[in-house]
């Protein structure tokens, strides 16, 4: 018995299109720049501040909250590497 495929067994709605319709477009050249998918981090949260580290001393508070971060997140022991701030 063959199988109906979204767009067979639901009408659409208005400018809604069946699930199906969008993967076959997904191979299509253009559809990936016209849709990119969403970010899976914010850009500036939830990350050591660049300006704050550079002017911080190696042993104050706010270096000790970020390092154990930065020791498991690339972009802050970057950060961290290259103020010349230990990450132990």
């Amino acid at each position: 018995m063959p199988t109906k495929s979204m767009s067979e067994t639901k009408p659409n709605r208005g400018d809604r299109k069946a699930l199906d319709d969008i993967v076959e477009r997904m191979a299509e050249p253009g559809f990936a720049a016209n849709h990119p998918r969403a970010a899976t981090k914010r850009p500036t949260g939830a990350h050591v501040n660049p300006e704050i580290l550079a002017l911080s001393q190696p042993r104050s508070r706010y270096v000790r909250q970020w390092r154990r971060h930065a020791r498991h997140c690339q972009d802050c022991s970057n950060i961290f590497r290259y103020l010349g701030i230990s990450l132990n």
